[in-house]
């Protein structure tokens, strides 16, 4: 069950499931809700993929309403994937699930060998810049020596050959004169951007008058043209999101792909290079961390056990605890100290948030639904834009789990009043925003 068959052919399924015909159900995140007969086993592969978060209301994640699922149908649940989310961990350490992996001997004969490019007294003898190098000399060893045996695998944060530019004197970023969307650059040094098009005269930095550019980040064109120079006999293979590749041979070829586009590999790859891990872990986001390591330890998967020469390389800080993670190949070990920090700083799951987003006076309405629930902290009002029904403002309210139900339910009340009154101005009520 997917969301690409036609609409008959989809039909055909959800009667054939709901007669009792069919009893395996496959599918992207609708398929939780499959009307299967005497359901045996709910199974979420990947569960911290944020595809599985649904962004319409009322943005249920798979992972939660398959949880429910199996409480109401007293059947088994599985979640699986090869990183694990501070969701999960909680429900471990509450005793709702029980963990099943291998220990961590057997995790390590099975995975790659992992290592840290440019983090050894050896490397910075050989070369002073190897830490803040692009593409350290470890990097190409590891190239060359994977090269040898099979296809090499180069994981690049960035689609596009420039995605962003910058001024070269004061760092500024650079930005479109007429609209001051950034501005990225092409191949040939053309400046383009995504709503006038390409830039029709020399840029000019509002800020210290500077012409020069440089390139803070580097996309998946860019870096195949400078590895395309440095391995000339070498097929060049580019995968990312519009232009995805579905799987490689198991001859020598450089793969490079953005996260989540990686093609399959026949006879898996014989190294992985993970590139800008900074990039990210540096993310504004609650789960760049968790999000990093997921996506890095499913490149691992992709690689061959390291008995039979595979490696994975990442090019970042090595005090990263994401990347100590990955050297480890310890997702649980990291998902218990994630869920720690949660606990300890009142973030989900340790706390419930609650973000309602509407017109000033939604939000004074509100007060008196979240005030009196115990321990309810309130950030905000802030205004997010303005419209032309007027401005819109955010307020999260943060209560302990204890009392979520309380809180959701009294603004739950809220909106319905507002809608059955017509109240003016758009509004919108998400629990644990993803």
């Amino acid at each position: 069950m997917a969301a690409g068959r036609r609409p008959a052919a989809r039909y055909r399924n959800f009667l054939a499931v709901a007669r009792g015909d069919g009893r395996l159900v496959l599918g992207t995140r609708a398929a939780v809700y499959a009307p299967v007969v005497d359901l045996g086993l709910v199974v979420v592969w990947d569960e911290g993929n944020d595809a599985l978060a649904e962004p319409r209301a009322p943005y249920p994640h798979v992972r939660e309403v398959a949880a429910l699922r199996a409480g109401e149908e007293r059947c088994g649940l599985l979640l699986a994937g090869y990183g694990r989310t501070a969701e999960v961990q909680a429900l471990v350490e509450r005793g709702w699930l029980v963990p099943l992996a291998h220990g961590s001997g057997e995790v390590r004969r099975l995975g790659p060998a992992v290592r840290v490019a440019s983090h050894s007294e050896r490397a910075e003898d050989r070369d002073a810049a190897a830490r803040t190098a692009r593409l350290p000399h470890d990097v190409f060893a590891t190239i060359r020596a994977g090269l040898a045996s099979g296809p090499v695998l180069l994981q690049v944060p960035r689609a596009g050959y420039r995605p962003s530019m910058a001024c070269q004197d004061c760092r500024e970023l650079a930005r479109c004169p007429r609209c001051s969307h950034p501005l990225r650059g092409e191949r040939g040094g053309a400046l383009v951007c995504v709503n006038c098009g390409e830039l029709p005269g020399p840029w000019v930095c509002p800020h210290c008058q500077g012409t020069r550019l440089r390139a803070p980040r580097v996309g998946v064109r860019r870096t195949a043209e400078e590895l395309g120079r440095a391995f000339p006999q070498v097929r060049v293979v580019q995968s990312w999101s519009g232009h995805l590749v579905a799987e490689v041979g198991e001859e020598p070829a450089l793969v490079l792909a953005t996260p989540g586009a990686e093609p399959r590999p026949e006879a898996g790859y014989a190294a992985a290079v993970l590139m800008d891990a900074g990039l990210l872990l540096g993310r504004p986001d609650l789960r760049a961390a968790e999000e990093a390591l997921r996506r890095w330890l499913t490149v691992s998967a992709l690689v061959r056990p390291g008995a039979a020469g595979g490696t994975v390389m990442a090019v970042g800080e090595p005090d990263a605890r994401a990347i100590q993670a990955l050297v480890r190949l310890d997702a649980p070990g990291f998902a218990a100290r994630e869920l720690a920090e949660r606990v300890a700083t009142r973030f989900p799951p340790a706390a419930r948030l609650v973000q309602f987003d509407g017109p000033q006076a939604a939000l004074e309405e509100a007060q008196a639904a979240w005030r009196p629930v115990p321990g309810a902290e309130h950030f905000g009002p802030v205004p997010l834009e303005t419209t032309g029904e007027g401005e819109t403002w955010r307020l999260t309210v943060r209560v302990p789990p204890t009392h979520g139900d309380a809180l959701v339910t009294g603004l739950r009340d809220v909106v319905a009043d507002r809608l059955a009154r017509k109240a003016s101005g758009a509004m919108r009520l998400q629990v644990d925003p993803y």
